[in-house]
């Protein structure tokens, strides 16, 4: 730099170099400059870009980034590059901050900005895939629908653009959209992607075309295909198998299917079960926060369902729903973006060691303005985030108030469900069995250590074998423990019309059942380590008969 101070080149590499040997803050200072400075046409001005993205993220500084943008639309206002820079910076930034859809405001400026790209424009298709993929995130589906079929009847020939439509119906629960257009998709391009055949499966898995599995399989066969397609090929390919009742193929094609995906995401499982085993004991040692509630509260007050995915938090959640003072929110990640808001990222047992009684009142504050966004005039809003159980004690801290009801099942039923459930964003911790196993033990220690803290009676205990062989009892019990009276049409919640966005997605179009009550015993004879749960006294704890209560609390 001393010697070419004017090139940009090396000065693009000196900002790469401070990247990678730890020197964010001069990166940002250095890409912040070359942004501001560069024509939009320069050779190098895309590299900016993608650094400066890469800042961003390593930083969460996406601030920065977005302010440069806008200094510059304020010069060069009818730039369609900008325009569209400035809507993915704002949409990373929240993807980076949530770990689901939020009241997101902020979003808005993101949409407008894309809105003002024309038809004319070269950044036209990609601006409206963006837009796409904004609504889709925050559930707004009909608007998501209209941006992916007008693109679709533009470019009939464009294979992407189809992907989008039929991934978005699956997206939103549209059943009979997602297999149809699936299904069109199969026969057009049987060879483009997986993803048809995962949806067809997963949905409609009747309704699989002649020469599917081949398909499929000749996938598999391709070296080069890529990790997240193997995935998607080996689900699809096992639930053939399953379909015609051969359990050990579908099991080997799941566990194919485990190992593509830890290929492609690796993840330290040993530093996740430590992680657990820390916020049990930090849960065992916990202060009581009494007193953060300001009689200045208005606006509907939170309702929290926990618990391991496939545990039956969707239906309890629903049946919530279908209450007059509730709104079911679903999924939503703005109590885990409040808390990264207050006090920075870091894991949970980190950023639970920095909760203290100003962080917890801001915390509240942040979180009840998010629901007050989603329904105003609502008494509660449910958040059914099942992986906030290892976010309870944060909730305890900042809502020592708020009704929490933690929902499981046969921890063997539990687990291959969520083994042979193709999740949007697959369980890491689900990929090889034995750390399965470890995994689940982590998360029992962690909620018997919850209960034998429960002081303010929080918590409510909700077995969904229980639920399904005693619905109206079981609900009116902890629809009372969460402050609300009984109204019969809560077990008619299958007749909202309310699409769910999980993978619960079949079962709750229908009235409350029992049949997936015993479906994991198909397997049993192939999960090696993860039979042993069954075995184990401090894991089947939790299957006492009768154990729902809202006053479970450990002797």
């Amino acid at each position: 730099m001393r010697l070419h101070p004017k090139r940009t080149d090396v000065e693009l590499m000196t900002a790469v170099s401070e990247l990678r040997g730890g020197a964010p803050e001069n990166a940002g200072r250095r890409l912040k400059r070359l942004f501001g400075s560069l024509a939009l046409d320069d050779r190098y001005f895309p590299a900016v870009i993608q650094n400066f993205l890469h800042y961003a993220s390593f930083s969460n500084d996406y601030g920065s980034f977005e302010k440069a943008i806008r200094k510059r639309l304020a010069v060069t206002p009818k730039s369609d590059l900008l325009a569209y820079l400035l809507a993915d910076v704002i949409f990373q930034h929240e993807l980076h901050t949530s770990p689901g859809a939020c009241f997101a405001p902020h979003l808005n400026d993101a949409v407008e900005s894309l809105r003002s790209i024309s038809r004319q424009s070269p950044r036209f298709v990609d601006s409206q895939v963006l837009l796409g993929c904004i609504y889709q995130r925050q559930e707004q589906h009909a608007k998501a629908f209209e941006v992916f079929e007008s693109l679709v009847v533009r470019h009939p020939d464009n294979l992407s653009m189809q992907m989008f439509l039929l991934s978005a119906y699956a997206a939103a629960g549209e059943v009979e959209k997602a297999v149809v257009s699936s299904l069109a998709f199969i026969d057009k391009a049987p060879s483009y992607s997986a993803q048809p055949y995962l949806i067809v499966s997963f949905l409609r898995p009747q309704s699989m075309p002649e020469g599917a599995a081949k398909s499929l399989e000749a996938m598999l066969t391709k070296s080069d295909l890529a990790k997240g397609e193997r995935y998607k090929a080996n689900f699809a390919r096992a639930k053939i198998a399953e379909m015609h009742g051969n359990m050990k193929e579908a099991f080997d094609f799941y566990k194919d299917g485990h190992a593509a995906n830890r290929a492609e995401r690796p993840v330290d499982m040993a530093l996740e079960l430590r992680e657990l085993g820390q916020l049990r004991d930090m849960v065992r040692v916990s202060p009581a926060f009494d007193h953060i509630q300001s009689m200045e509260e208005k606006g509907p007050k939170p309702i929290f369902v926990v618990g391991m995915p496939r545990s039956g938090t969707t239906l309890t959640e629903r049946i919530l729903g279908a209450h007059p003072d509730v709104y079911a929110a679903g999924e939503i990640g703005d109590f885990a973006k409040a808390v990264l808001d207050v006090v920075g990222p870091g894991t949970i047992s980190q950023q639970l060691a920095r909760i203290d009684v100003a962080s917890a009142g801001k915390i509240r504050k942040k979180y009840l303005a998010a629901l007050n966004g989603y329904a105003p005039d609502q008494k509660f809003v449910t958040n059914k985030t099942p992986a906030n159980f290892i976010r309870l004690e944060m909730i305890r801290r900042v809502f020592p108030d708020a009704p929490i009801i933690h929902t499981h099942r046969h921890p063997l039923a539990t687990c291959l469900s969520i083994y042979t459930t193709p999740f949007s964003l697959p369980m890491r911790y689900a990929d090889d069995l034995g750390e399965f196993a470890a995994y689940y033990r982590g998360y029992v220690d962690l909620m018997t250590a919850c209960f034998e803290t429960d002081r303010n009676g929080q918590l409510y205990d909700l077995a969904y074998e229980d639920l399904v062989s005693d619905p109206e009892a079981v609900a009116q019990d902890y629809l009372a423990h969460c402050g609300l009276d009984w109204r019969p049409e809560c077990l008619q919640f299958y007749r909202s019309g309310k699409a769910a966005g999980t993978a619960s997605v079949m079962q709750v179009r229908r009235p409350i059942n029992q049949d997936s009550v015993q479906k994991w015993q198909r397997f049993e004879p192939f999960i090696g380590p993860l039979a042993d749960l069954a075995k184990d006294p401090d894991v089947m704890q939790w299957q006492v008969p009768g154990k729902s209560s809202r006053r479970a609390v450990a002797a």
